[in-house]
């Protein structure tokens, strides 16, 4: 069955642009959305090849893309300015429509064909400069909005004069997050520069927009950008040089009450999975020498680490991204990596498993690398 809705999803997405260019739009990919803004181009940084080094596993029994160095292209990372031009279109979930030609700014532009369901009866609203900072209606889960959004925005602020950003509206399909308001005031956006896509209609003198590229492995000139200004945030004192994030939702460990009773035999800190400010967050990490837990959201935050810190990531069978090894990777962390028995194919659609992880294999690796 699975394979059935992947087939009718891979055809139902080919057939997209056919439908769009009925609707006299072009839906353009990365590539040719690149070249299109060439012109307009400001900024540019080059993504560049890096070495992610083999994870550290405690047992032979890990996926081989772990148990090796990893060559890996970060993304190409832009920003432009339309200007003088009254053929840009903005849609209700954030994307951009250049004379005819709809453009990827992020990852894909499906999602203009539901524009064409449904009457545009958004509330006009004109300015002199906006900021088109999103184009999906997903982008509220807090790894997705630090990396997609809050660093994208960043990126286009630091190309900006102080005037024009102070003046910017900024438009996207606003999350309504308390992760959203705090990390906008970090950027010195007021709550009057947020337009919901879904709600105005916005035309503008001058349009500032900025695309996004990899999904794992971001630009290091985007991450830098982002750790300082992190970096900048007044934080709470917290204690806890050894710490365990604790999940209650998705990819939870079935047997944590096992693994936290060693950890505490260790000096770990539980960190409750409990609502935190970005601020605390940032402390908590900032803090922390050895963490580990199940992968999620959460290590969002080892941005926040100091270099030689270690991360021990765990995993269930069957779903192991590997973009926090990238970040710690970039981050001079030492990584590593505990998996559940059984190793199969990591796929996204598993992303919703839990996992139970044998306490010993935890042991063996907390006995090597802390005195």
């Amino acid at each position: 069955m699975k394979k059935i809705k992947a087939l009718l999803h891979s055809q139902a997405k080919q057939a997209i642009p056919i439908l769009a260019k009925l609707f006299g739009a072009n839906l353009l990919d990365k590539q040719a959305t690149l070249a299109k803004l060439k012109a307009y181009q400001i900024f540019i940084k080059n993504g560049e090849e890096i070495i992610i080094p083999p994870a550290g596993v405690t047992s032979t029994e890990a996926p081989e893309n772990f148990n090796n160095s990893q060559p890996v292209t970060t993304s190409t990372v832009a920003v432009y300015n339309l200007h003088g031009t009254n053929k840009v279109k903005i849609f209700p979930y954030g994307g951009i429509k250049f004379n005819r030609d709809v453009l990827d700014m992020d990852f894909g532009s499906a999602l203009f064909i539901k524009t064409l369901l449904k009457a545009d009866k958004r509330v006009p609203l004109r300015c002199n400069v906006c900021i088109v900072l999103w184009s999906h209606e997903w982008g509220n889960g807090y790894y997705d909005y630090t990396y997609f959004i809050f660093a994208k925005l960043l990126r286009i602020k630091a190309i900006m004069s102080e005037a024009d950003f102070k003046q910017a509206k900024i438009i996207y399909p606003l999350v309504n997050t308390a992760f959203e308001k705090e990390l906008m005031s970090y950027a010195g956006v007021n709550a009057e520069q947020l337009v919901d896509s879904r709600k105005y209609k916005v035309t503008a003198d001058s349009y500032y927009l900025a695309n996004n590229d990899s999904w794992y492995f971001h630009n290091k000139h985007d991450l830098s950008v982002l750790k300082d200004k992190l970096a900048s945030v007044e934080t709470p004192v917290v204690t806890g040089e050894r710490i365990y994030i604790q999940r209650k939702g998705r990819r939870k460990l079935t047997n944590e009450v096992d693994v936290i009773n060693l950890l505490k035999e260790y000096g770990f800190t539980i960190i409750e999975d409990s609502p935190r400010t970005v601020a605390e967050q940032i402390a908590i990490y900032n803090t922390a020498k050895v963490i580990i837990g199940p992968h999620g959201a959460s290590y969002t935050n080892i941005i926040n680490c100091k270099a030689g810190s270690i991360l021990i990531e765990l995993f269930p069978d069957n779903y192991y991204p590997d973009y926090f090894r990238y970040l710690a990777t970039v981050g001079s962390l030492k990584y590593f990596a505990i998996f559940q028995q059984n190793i199969q194919e990591s796929h996204y659609r598993n992303l919703n498993e839990d996992m139970t992880i044998d306490p010993e294999k935890i042991k063996n690796l907390l006995d090597q690398i802390i005195p």
